[in-house]
Order: structure tokens, then sequence, then C-alpha cells
């Protein structure tokens, strides 16, 4: 009888608090500023320019994607199917500890970006006071949760 009082017990605790969760969204549940703005211009959905807003590493990374004069890039992508926020890199995470290696900063979001005929992970640091992007990194696959990874299926 105690045992099951304690689980009881247990599962309503674990019940209220993630009531309580979903009643108010984590701060990792939203981009930070720029993040959008930056991944809008890789894609090109972006303003005429944006290419201006990465400085430093993040410009490297993001001179082969701003520049509209490579069809054979286009060709092989396709067309842009989808982009979604993601979440934000975290060290529990190896596929982001990946990304983040060698980066000025550990902050940073995650977006999934879908073409026709590839997927990749961008992950992207908010913007400094003055709106410039410092950190990029671009991968050529979809986004990893490792507790979402399935027996047989890709990752680990």
């Amino acid at each position: 009888m105690k045992k099951l009082a304690l689980l009881l017990s247990a599962l309503f605790t674990a019940s209220l608090l993630s009531t309580a969760a979903m009643a108010d969204p984590s701060p990792a549940s939203e981009m930070r500023p720029g993040t959008d703005a930056a991944m809008r211009c890789l894609v090109r959905q972006g303003p005429k320019g944006c290419e201006r807003m990465f400085v430093g590493q993040a410009w490297v990374t993001a001179a082969p994607w701003v520049f509209d004069n490579n069809a054979e890039r286009d060709f092989k992508r396709g067309p842009l199917v989808s982009s979604s926020f993601w979440g934000r890199a975290s060290d529990a995470n190896i596929f982001d500890v990946k990304a983040m290696t060698g980066k000025p900063t550990r902050e940073m979001d995650i977006f999934d970006i879908k073409f026709a005929h590839t997927e990749y992970t961008f992950y992207i640091s908010p913007a400094d006071a003055d709106g410039k992007i410092r950190a990029l990194a671009i991968l050529l696959y979809p986004p990893h949760d490792p507790f979402q990874i399935r027996d047989g299926g890709p990752g680990l």
C-alpha cells in the first residue's frame, strides 16, 4: 500500500510539472535576436544586402550561401521546401557540441532547413548589440536530438 501511495504521488508530481512546463513556455523555445533574419538571408529570403550581417568566422561560412551566382549549387539542393526553428544548442547533445567546436560562442539557435534534394542544420549565434552575427555553422544533415534517435536509425 505504501508503494502504491509513493507511485501515485510521483505520478501526480510529474503530471503537475509537465502541465506547468506546457503552460509557461521555456525561453529556449524562442529564437534569439537576429537568428531568424540570418536564417532567411542564408536561404536567400532576406532583403538585399543582408549578407553584411555576417562578420568574422560567420562571414566565411555564410559567403557561399548568400551569393546568387551559383546555379550548380542551387540545382543540387533544389528549391527550398521548409525552414523551421529547432531549438537551442546544448552541451548535452554531441551533434551540437560538434557544431560549436571552435566557435566564439556556445549560444546558438538551431534551424532545420529542407531543400528538395537535401537537408541542413544551421547553427546561428544571436546578433550582437550592433546586429552582427559572429558565429555560424552549417551541417549537411537534419538536426539531431539524442533522445529521439531510434534503434537501427541514424545516429550514434
